[in-house]
This record gives C-alpha cells, structure tokens and sequence, in this order.
C-alpha cells in the first residue's frame, strides 16, 4: 500500500467523472505476480477494505477508470516477475477509517487472503 486518502467527493475530471454516495477513499497499491505465469489483475473483483466495525468494501470500478490515468487497475495482464501500481477507490459513508484492505487468494494463488493493516 502507498498511501490512503479518504474524503474524496469526486473522481476525474470536469467532462468525465463519478461521484461518491458517501467519500470516497483511495489506496495506492502495488501488485506483483509472483507466481510463474500471467495472470489478470483487476482491482474491482480482487481487492476488499474493511473498516473498524468489521464492515467490508468493494472497489468502484468506475471510479478506477476516472482516477487512474492509463487504466491501471483495469484488467492488466501481469507478466511473472512485473508489478503493477494503481489507484483502488472505496465508497464509503462519510468519516469511516479504513482498517485493513484484503487482497483476494485467488487471484495469486496464496495459501489464504491477504490482509494488510492501514
């Protein structure tokens, strides 16, 4: 992780953008496939945050594409070895505090989630 803001109300620019229900909050991330083949990585479906309640998050997709500005994040095909870094958005109600973010097993083939404290 790379560093979190919360309290965003809109992501993209003046003609193209979405709006929060609540704010919302980035997470800059880095992703390395580690494995020894390719493997697709899509920010929307793999990555979940968490707050102190225990209540659990899904990335915005849409607010992926606004706030990364190649489309990291979306469907990239990481080669063994290459990292990939992006923006992953969460909307959440106004003065939550993310807690932890869980990166699915699935997808890099951990013997369980990966779960990083904020």
């Amino acid at each position: 992780m790379k560093n979190v803001k919360c309290g965003i109300f809109r992501v993209g620019n003046d003609f193209l953008n979405t709006k929060a229900q609540g704010t919302f909050c980035k997470v800059g991330v880095t992703v390395k496939n580690v494995t020894k083949s390719a493997h697709t990585f899509h920010a929307d479906g793999s990555i979940s945050a968490q707050d102190g309640s225990g209540r659990e998050y899904e990335a915005d997709g849409e607010a992926g594409i606004y706030g990364n500005s190649d489309g990291q994040g979306f469907l990239d095909e990481i080669n063994p070895g290459n990292p990939v870094t992006a923006n992953v958005y969460f909307d959440v109600p106004k003065g939550t505090k993310l807690k932890t973010i869980t990166l699915d097993a699935g997808l890099f083939t951990f013997a369980e989630d990966a779960v990083i404290t904020l």
